[in-house]
């Protein structure tokens, strides 16, 4: 079958007449119509429909004028049509101004399509409807599916990294089907969740991660509380409102995208050579023999010493791992009628891992309906199901490859036998490779239902009810042979199942007017949410063979099962007004009432307000004759967001375990409370001012946009301390506030336009200021130490009035204590050749007292930059982000640089102090003192030594994708409409810290954040 009669088969089954050749009929060169009937006093026409460069345009439907009689344009832009006489034939293109003309005696018809200019102005997704961007009044910023795709991501969050300004992005680990942090303007609470609200497709509290980018039309970002107040207690962090791609009338249209490629590891820790590690050895032994020297028999086995003598060292890391393969495929189908449209799309994802067993796979199946018969009522349907399988493989695998001797082998060099523990506590990492699983199995359904009647001319009522269905299973399994059961003990195993069911059930009234110089629509929505959580976990240990987690029963010691249940309950009412006069001047107004059951009795209703003011000065009088300003609009916000940031019955307190009290002879059945009930308990609240700026020039060639904001979250959900006679060291209550500050900017250009070649820039920074503004409960901090004096706040938490939320707070090092030292380091119980504290207070103690504020944990500064070449068919795409003003605890060096006992384990390349090499860059191993790595009372997290402490900024290159478009005159030979091949890499640069493998997770264990990845791949997309 050839390539055009494949084509119309497929219009043909979606139930679109089209017209076929005149050559498969008569021999002649223009189409005509099938499936059409031929009435008497009809006439035949044809014709020729082509776009302002004519180019032809495939599936512009020309229809009789008040009939339904009607067919689209073949793959050539042609034509056919059987209409009365006298009749008038209508043209329309979704982008294209519709056109109509008389038939009279006229029977052939060259036509050309105008782009609409009011239908390419940009829509935004806001919430319970949409606006032109031109009309916007609060701060938004959008990505569209040609952002989401060009860069080959595999989700749509990592699509977004660097685009949007003030929407910092970063990726909670590099392992395979790893997710993203996502941080808008800013920590808005101090011990509650940042992440914000994801709408997808009018359902509430999807995972981005679960979404196909290929799946995706445009994501908006709705960024200050007028935008968000909308959604009111949910809001808080921001929302990011997904719409998927739907058909369009007059348009069957088949696509395909995919890609495969490679996956290596980049960026990679500077580790010891083989002969390094023999020598720290030997300067870690002599450390702990009072600076005399072991000899080597005393430091190595004998297969290591035959290691040493033949210079063959063993990388376990290149042993571990290898380059993984990874593909993406996805195939839809979009078309339909003025009366009816659907899309279709199928896809699947497959990543694999660099560690074996490590893996990520992901099915996608998508299906969009909607009809609208008349004019009066239309409904439809959205289904998009996800089904993924993740498998993270060894938990310590990367630690151990990283941490075992290059001396050691897999085989012992003196008998040949297999080895599977070492001198030091370490296992063979090739064995513990293969006997453990940590799978991930997860099953999500989004869907969407609407009813939309509309009985009088801008009036619609319209119902929509949206669930979303999560099924999670997770099963570990870990065999004798791991690190965790060391070889001597029986296989353990667990399964846990957690279904999550959350459904929102919209009722929505809308009324749009509009009358000369004047534009109003009102909406007004009843929501009512709930959401219900199940788990089920079961534990079994002590297996005597690899079953996995499918049979825990049969372990022979300490098997047990927990389970849970979990329901909330969320009912809303909500306004909106949006008021336009004379294209120039906008106002919006919205108020939304909540009512959470989470919260305490007299305390579950909220209400949440917003308004704003816009004016596009470009539109006045004045300004009519300054032809290089093409836009420019003033915006002001103001609103107010909730959050319950509790968990189910945190307002009741709770119970947990059984436990067995004796009296006298008999046993009986006793509860622990888990938590001091709170009954007054309440919202968090969050009031935002936004001014925004919208600029135009030069035909809009050089567009943008720059916002300010000042944002105060009060009322904050957190644990507040109380005494210990309650029987409990803290509870939640709304304890204090916290206040971000900061302004973002975004600057598109069109540099060069001619043509053959193009050259677009889009630029994008942020800058976020955040401090503690008040407490419940604070105490006069100068005991503390001198660094505090004069503050105020929590000092067990670590929360200080003025001060950043996640700010370090650390005891200072001067180098490494030298030989003429050593009176005074004895002083601090410290010698030679270890770190040098700082005694700022000079009391002879290190303590808390000598800390000092050392920044903060998120970064001042973020942003990222776009530049996209075209010359005639060749694409050339490459996009910058960066982050600067953080720093943070580098755990990595911690773990590689800062062992206990060097000798044990390879390390970081470092420059070490010994007696002959007296340098203040890293302590001498075996001998760096209590204060090597001292957190203190508050964990790593908030509080270390400053040399642990590293930059967290970088300038990361996220890819390079050079592309190339055939031109349509020969596609259209082989019956395509578009076909791209192109290659991408990703993460081809990363310019960070020393000592630094990943910016993004510098605090995470290498365990849990893997290394970054060099990503290669080849892909294409056609259509047809």
């Amino acid at each position: 079958m050839r390539q055009k009669d494949k084509f119309l088969l497929l219009l043909a089954l979606a139930g679109l007449p089209i017209g076929k050749t005149a050559a498969e009929e008569s021999g002649s060169t223009v189409p005509v119509p099938v499936q059409q009937e031929i009435r008497q006093s009809s006439v035949r026409i044809s014709g020729k429909v082509v776009d302002a460069q004519g180019e032809p345009v495939i599936g512009a439907s020309v229809a009789e004028t008040g009939t339904t009689n009607g067919v689209i344009t073949d793959v050539d832009g042609n034509f056919i049509l059987n209409v009365a006489l006298g009749s008038r034939i209508s043209v329309s293109y979704v982008g294209y101004e519709s056109q109509e003309f008389a038939v009279g005696s006229k029977r052939t018809f060259n036509i050309t399509l105008q782009e609409d200019t009011e239908i390419l102005d940009e829509v935004v997704v806001v919430g319970y409807g949409s606006v032109r961007k031109s009309d916007l009044t609060g701060a938004v910023s959008s990505v569209d599916t040609d952002d989401l795709i060009r860069g080959g991501r595999t989700d749509a969050v990592g699509a977004m990294q660097g685009v949007l300004p003030g929407v910092q992005i970063q990726r909670a680990n590099n392992k395979p089907g790893g997710e993203y942090n996502i941080l808008i303007r800013g920590l808005n609470t101090i011990s509650g969740s940042t992440a914000p609200l994801v709408v997808v497709d009018g359902v509430i509290g999807a995972s981005l991660s679960n979404l196909n980018p290929d799946d995706i039309e445009k994501i908006d970002i709705l960024k200050d509380a007028s935008s968000t107040a909308i959604y009111g207690s949910r809001a808080t962090n921001g929302v990011i409102m997904v719409t998927t791609k739907r058909g369009k009338a007059g348009k069957v249209q088949i696509d395909y995208s995919g890609y495969a490629g490679f996956r290596k590891y980049t960026h990679m820790p500077d580790m010891m050579s083989g002969d390094e590690y023999v020598q720290l050895a030997r300067e870690a032994a002599r450390a702990q023999n009072n600076n005399a020297y072991k000899d080597d028999s005393e430091i190595f086995t004998e297969s290591e010493l035959r290691a040493i003598e033949d210079g063959n060292y063993y990388d376990w890391v290149d042993a571990v791992s290898s380059p993984a393969f990874m593909t993406n495929h996805t195939i839809s189908a979009t078309g339909g009628s003025e009366t009816a449209t659907y899309a279709l799309s199928a896809g699947y994802y497959y990543e694999d891992g660099m560690l074996n067993p490590q893996e990520y796979q992901r099915y996608n199946l998508r299906a969009v309906i909607d009809v609208k018969p008349n004019k009066y009522f239309n409904f439809g349907i959205n289904m998009y199901g996800t089904h993924s399988v993740r498998d993270t493989g060894n938990s310590d695998l990367l630690q151990d490859a990283f941490r075992l001797r290059p001396t050691y082998h897999p085989t012992d060099l003196i008998t040949g036998e297999e080895m599977w523990s070492y001198s030091n506590g370490q296992f063979n990492a090739l064995t513990a490779q293969k006997n453990e699983l940590n799978k991930t199995k997860k099953y999500n359904m989004l869907g969407n239902i609407y009813l939309a009647i509309m009985p009088v001319k801008g009036l619609t009522l319209k119902t929509t009810f949206s669930p979303n269905i999560n099924i999670e299973e997770i099963g570990q399994y870990r065999g004798r042979y791991t690190k965790a059961n060391k070889g001597t003990n029986d296989a353990t195993s667990n399964y846990a199942k957690n279904s999550y069911v959350d459904w929102v059930w919209d009722n929505q009234i809308t009324y749009n007017f509009q009358k000369n110089d004047h534009r109003l629509d009102v909406t007004g929505v009843f929501s009512m949410q709930q959401t219900q959580d199940e788990l089920l976990r079961g534990i079994g240990n002590g297996l005597s063979y690899n079953s996995l987690w499918y049979n825990l029963a049969g372990g022979a010691n300490s098997n047990s099962s927990t389970s849970g249940f979990t329901k909330t309950n969320l009912i809303s009412y909500l306004a909106r007004a949006n008021y336009v006069w004379k294209d120039r001047y906008f106002v919006t107004a919205s108020i939304r009432f909540d009512g959470s059951s989470k919260l305490a009795d007299g305390n579950k209703w909220g209400a949440f307000s917003s308004a704003a003011l816009a004016w596009r000065i470009s539109g006045e009088d004045f300004l009519k004759d300054v032809k290089w300003l093409s836009n420019l609009k003033l915006r002001v916000s103001f609103g107010q967001t909730g959050n319950d940031n509790v968990s189910a019955y945190q307002t009741q307190g709770s119970i947990s375990g059984a436990k067995y009290y004796t009296f006298g002879t008999s046993d009986l059945i006793g509860y622990v409370p888990n938590n001091l009930r709170n009954l007054d308990l309440g919202w968090e609240r969050t009031t935002e001012w936004n001014i925004g700026l919208d600029f135009g020039f030069l035909n809009n060639r050089i567009s943008g946009s720059i916002e300010y904001y000042n944002r105060l979250t009060d009322d904050l959900i957190m644990n507040k301390t109380v005494p210990v006679t309650t029987g409990y060291s803290s509870v939640k209550a709304n304890v204090g506030s916290v206040r971000n500050t900061g302004f973002e900017a975004i600057i598109n250009s069109e540099n060069i336009r001619t043509s053959d070649f193009s050259w677009t820039t889009s630029l994008n920074f942020a800058y976020n200021k955040n401090k503690i503004v008040d407490l419940q409960y604070k105490e006069d901090l100068t005991s503390r130490g001198q660094s505090l004096a004069g503050m105020e706040g929590d000092f067990s938490n670590l929360w200080i009035i003025g001060q950043p939320v996640d700010m370090n707070y650390n005891i200072m090092t001067a180098g490494v204590w030298q030989l003429d030292e050593a009176e005074e380091a004895a002083k601090y119980g410290c010698r030679p050749g270890q770190y040098k504290p700082l005694d700022l207070n000079k009391d002879g103690v290190i303590d808390d007292k000598d800390r000092v504020i050392d920044g903060k944990r998120t970064p001042d500064w973020t942003g990222g930059m776009t530049n996209i070449f075209t010359y005639k068919e060749f694409d050339l795409s490459f996009q910058l982000s960066f982050q600067t003003g953080a720093k943070m605890r580098n755990q990595f060096y911690v773990s590689y640089a800062l062992e206990n006992n060097n000798q044990n384990f390879n390390n970081l390349r470092k420059d070490y102090w010994t007696p002959e090499n007296p340098t203040n860059s890293s302590a001498q191993p075996s001998n760096m003192g209590t204060y090597r790595d001292y957190a203190g009372s508050w964990g790593n997290t908030k509080s270390a030594m400053s040399h642990t402490m590293f930059s967290s900024n970088f300038l990361k290159m996220s890819y390079i994708s050079l592309g190339y478009t055939f031109k349509l005159e020969l596609l259209r030979k082989i019956n395509l409409s578009k076909l791209r091949v192109y290659c991408t890499v990703q993460n081809p640069f990363l310019w960070c810290a020393d000592d630094v493998v990943d910016p993004e997770q510098l605090s995470t264990s290498i365990n849990t954040s893997d290394v970054i990845t060099r990503n290669v791949i080849f892909g294409l997309n056609l259509s047809f």
